[in-house]
């Protein structure tokens, strides 16, 4: 009789292992044809992108608006399918708007505005780090579609060197980092909108709407930074906090609380008066503000805790109820400022 581990027993196993073998062998194939239909129809769907982008391209070349917003539209489709070839998307539109909205020609047209819409509403974490440029653009006037949807207006870090964004509607805009160097922003809205660390040197600012904007790090003016003319600029609730004023003149910036209305000659007319409360309660905490001139300013209630305003113009400034820990006031003129602490005067 043969040992239990001879070769017929040994046989016996391997047949009894044969179907458990043929159902491993038929995994691994039906694993490989799925990788491969996979691998095929990644590649399919690849192509078919690579279609719809080049229609799209050419679309935006039409001379016809409806075909030129039709190929918009199709690169912001292929952007949502695909999100890896965004920043290939943002490129060409950013491009498109460069191209056509240079400065300086009448008001955007229908195809410039959709094109900003599909870039501000994109996701900002596809980019892959490409920054958005929109320098020279004329943008006057422009309307987001959605602008008062949270966070609907992405234009963080963007390149607005040069650009006409003169009575735009930026409200709750994100433009935090963005370079605004010689912008335009005339009559702008930009209430609530985040602007941490934006740079607006040499910007027009002239009756700017900055209420309730977050300027923190933002840098208006220094040393090295001409001032921009703030006349009217509005910064009701703003957010200074660390910004850069140096040597701006901050007596025209105002936070007007209302216009309103009083009979003149008989019939109810504006008054060419307003009722303004300029810069009160404001965030200045770390402010840069040496050699700025606020004479005549009302700070009342300001927050101006180690603030910089060092050779400061405070004559007839009313600081009453501000708060001053570590305010620097080396060489200020403070004739006839109200508010000010013994130990300050």
């Amino acid at each position: 009789m043969g040992s239990e581990g001879g070769p017929s027993s040994r046989l016996s196993l391997l047949l009894l292992s044969l179907p458990g073998l043929a159902a491993v062998a038929a995994l691994l194939f039906t694993w490989l044809q799925v990788s491969q239909t996979s691998k095929e129809l990644r590649i399919s769907e690849e192509g078919q992108i690579t279609n719809r982008f080049n229609a799209a391209i050419g679309n935006l070349g039409s001379g016809s608006i409806d075909v030129r917003l039709g190929g918009i539209y199709a690169l912001e489709r292929i952007m949502n399918d695909s999100p890896r070839d965004q920043a290939t998307v943002v490129s060409v539109l950013s491009a498109y708007v460069r191209r056509h909205a240079p400065i300086p020609i009448a008001a955007p047209m229908a195809d410039i505005s959709a094109a900003m819409n599909v870039l501000v509403r994109r996701r900002p974490e596809s980019d892959q780090g490409l920054e958005l440029d929109l320098s020279r653009t004329d943008l006057r006037g422009w309307k987001p579609a959605h602008p008062y949807e949270e966070g609907a207006i992405h234009l963080q870090g963007t390149i607005f060197t040069g650009a006409d964004l003169s009575d735009a509607q930026l409200g709750g805009a994100d433009l935090s980092e963005a370079n605004l160097e010689k912008a335009n922003l005339s009559r702008a809205d930009l209430s609530g909108a985040t602007l941490t660390g934006a740079v607006f040197e040499e910007a027009q600012l002239r009756d700017t709407g900055f209420t309730g904007a977050d300027l923190t790090d933002a840098v208006v003016c220094s040393w090295v930074i001409r001032c921009p003319d703030l006349t009217g600029s509005r910064f009701a609730g703003a957010d200074l906090t660390r910004a850069g004023f140096v040597g701006a003149d901050l007596r025209k910036a105002t936070m007007c609380s209302e216009v309103f209305l009083a009979p003149v000659g008989g019939t109810k007319e504006a008054e060419a008066g307003r009722m303004c409360a300029t810069l009160r309660g404001v965030q200045l905490s770390d402010a840069k503000l040496s050699e700025v001139d606020l004479a005549r300013a009302d700070l009342s209630g300001a927050d101006l805790t180690d603030a910089d305003l060092s050779k400061a113009d405070l004559t007839d400034a009313n600081l009453t109820g501000a708060i001053l820990t570590g305010t620097k006031l080396s060489g200020a003129t403070l004739k006839g400022a109200r508010g000010l602490p013994p130990s300050l005067r």
